[in-house]
């Protein structure tokens, strides 16, 4: 298992103090000690070889032996805009989004939402983002934001082009031109789908529809296929 935890704050100096859940995971769930090395990241890209200097009951005192940048990766830009599933669903979107590199996750309030949620779900979900980029070694932590309409992601997020909506009318995503295209935003719709005024007001915007093949979709299984073809797509 890495040894790798979240510290929110700058490595600004070389003393660490780590406390909370991840100074919980440390010394009794890895049941590490005093000397042992490990990996601090601070969710934007920073990271740091770091080493036990004593262990409290729930803090942890550290030293930084060494800074460094992580490399950026190429879906790292990529924006995930999904209605939102029932119950756990959502969880296991939200913790594949992030092992897929997906930049910024909007749950999205259509025409034929069933599910907004709350401040509080939000916040639990925030935990789950850190606990997958522990485990998948990512650096940047998923950006997860407050539900918005449709029209509002549209207008906002797709006014500069380059967009996927899943959707059973469109072709499979295919090269033009000799030239793949990378979108910068994917988007899928509820259960009940998008409406014909959701999906003219997209492609309005310049978005693609995009066909995921004959089957019908739940909806975090079209987000995470969706996802993980945009991140494979080169420019």
């Amino acid at each position: 298992m890495a040894r790798r935890f979240y510290i929110p704050q700058p490595f600004d100096s070389t003393a660490i103090r780590l406390a909370g859940p991840e100074a919980h995971h440390l010394s009794r769930v890895m049941r590490l000690a005093a000397g042992d090395e490990v990996t601090l990241f601070d969710g934007r890209g920073a990271e740091a070889r770091a080493r036990i200097d004593a262990i409290a009951p729930g803090v942890v005192e550290l030293t930084i032996v060494e800074r460094f940048a992580a490399p950026e990766s190429p879906e790292h830009s990529l924006i995930l805009a999904t209605a939102v599933p029932k119950g756990e669903r959502f969880d296991w979107l939200v913790e594949k989004a992030t092992e897929l590199g997906v930049a910024r996750l909007i749950p999205l309030v259509t025409a034929r939402s069933v599910v907004n949620p709350g401040d509080s779900k939000l916040e639990r979900l925030r935990r789950t983002i850190v606990e997958a980029s522990k485990q998948c070694g990512r650096s940047r932590l998923l950006e997860l934001t407050a539900p918005i309409a449709w029209r509002e992601m549209v207008e906002t997020e797709m006014a500069s082009g380059g967009a996927w909506i899943a959707d059973p009318s469109g072709e499979p995503p295919t090269v033009d031109g000799g030239e793949r295209f990378r979108p910068r935003i994917v988007a899928v719709g509820p259960e009940g789908g998008l409406t014909a005024d959701e999906l003219a007001l997209a492609v309005e915007h310049g978005a693609k529809l995009v066909g995921l093949g004959p089957r019908i979709l739940r909806i975090e299984t079209a987000a995470i296929t969706l996802a993980a073809l945009a991140g494979s797509w080169h420019d």
